[in-house]
């Protein structure tokens, strides 16, 4: 029989570099040697070939080798992988995944710790802790995760005060980190940091109400809200102190009811797209193939949104609190014009798929999977690789 461990590093390096993402991890995963060369290939800054989204099931389930082996449960339309819910290899500390965004993951420990995960190299680096939050007195370790006590009263989950923490770029290179909180009387706003700050900065653009999802698009920041309206920043280095430029959109039908609405860039880039889902998907169902989401495309010129049916090779990939897009020439097993929308059921994950064009839109269920063991919901969208700058 063969003995794998013995063959060359040069040509083990040779297999790294042909593999997608989610096959590298498994190429780790068979021995030291394989994993040294996977290391290798990253260290010398080189990444996989473009995959797809992976759905990841944050779990608290023993992980024996930390949190760089990522399990694959299933790899059919969609990837759905399950993410060991525990960071480090002595004494692991469970974490909180907050938001993704650029191939990497946001993530709170229950220390107070937060960090930026690599989960294809498994590379982590540091950011503030949750305690320099504005408007946190503290943070403790409960038997339910961490807990956060705020100035002024009242303590609750991490999830509960960080709606959604986004990794974006920033002129120059580097990485930006923005998370939306929640203040008091349910009004969001955000705090920006970046790896190896000592404190979030308060951001506080007092003319946004109800901020829901932010992105950067042609060197601006966006923000969402739930109220139908998108704001720009247009210099992403003054964001502390910069007065936002309303954009306008599209208002929405009276009529409708916005259960979700985010914001994602056309995997090629040159589009910003804002994807709203007007009811919620079981209601959708229901109605037998009513349309359930609408899709608005941000002009050439940033000043309009316009509805439409047709984002051509792209597929979007919405979860719980954000959305990813892919390329389907890159990625041929996800339809394209097409939006996926994953969900947590009693049970089980469901990943339905939203054809664009057409009369007669229906939604179909494309991939069900019981709860993995020690789920710790919610599901959520994850790229590993993207085409962006």
């Amino acid at each position: 029989m063969a003995d794998w461990t013995a063959l060359h590093e040069d040509l083990l390096l040779l297999v790294v570099g042909r593999l997608p993402s989610l096959d590298l991890l498994r190429f780790r995963a068979v021995c030291e040697a394989w994993r040294s060369a996977a290391a290798a290939f990253v260290a010398r800054g080189s990444r996989p070939r473009p995959d797809r989204p992976w759905l990841l099931l944050p779990t608290d389930a023993p992980a024996d080798h930390g949190l760089g082996r990522i399990a694959p449960c299933r790899d059919g339309e969609v990837p759905m992988v399950t993410l060991p819910a525990r960071l480090g290899r002595a004494n692991p500390r469970r974490f909180v995944p907050l938001g993704s965004g650029r191939g990497t993951v946001v993530a709170a420990d229950e220390r107070g710790e937060m960090h930026l995960l690599d989960p294809v190299s498994g590379s982590r680096k540091r950011l503030p802790p949750v305690a320099t939050f504005p408007l946190v007195a503290r943070v403790e370790a409960g038997p339910a995760g961490l807990l956060v006590h705020r100035r002024g009263g009242g303590v609750g989950p991490i999830g509960d005060m960080i709606l959604k923490a986004v990794p974006v770029p920033t002129p120059g290179g580097g990485v930006l980190v923005v998370a939306i909180y929640r203040q008091h009387h349910h009004r969001n706003q955000w705090a920006t940091a970046r790896p190896g700050d000592s404190a979030w900065k308060s951001v506080t653009p007092t003319s946004i109400p109800a901020v829901i999802d932010v992105a950067v698009h042609g060197g601006q920041l966006y923000a969402n809200t739930r109220f139908g309206m998108i704001y720009a920043f247009p210099e992403l280095r003054g964001l502390g102190s910069a007065s936002p430029e309303i954009i306008p959109s599209v208002t929405r039908r009276p009529s409708s009811y916005v259960e979700r609405s985010f914001l994602v860039e056309h995997p090629r880039g040159g589009e910003l797209m804002q994807v709203e889902l007007l009811r919620p998907v079981a209601a959708v169902t229901a109605a037998g193939g009513e349309e359930g989401f609408v899709v608005r495309v941000l002009d050439e010129r940033g000043e309009t949104w316009e509805e439409t049916e047709d984002i051509g090779d792209a597929a979007v990939l919405v979860d719980a609190c954000g959305a990813v897009a892919a390329d389907t020439k890159e990625c041929p097993a996800l339809r394209p014009n097409t939006v996926y929308f994953a969900m947590d059921l009693t049970g089980e994950t469901r990943v339905s798929a939203y054809s664009l064009a057409g009369k007669h839109k229906r939604i179909e269920v494309v991939e069900t999977l019981p709860a993995a063991e020690g789920y710790r919901p919610p599901c959520f969208w994850f790229a590993p690789v993207y085409s962006q700058p």
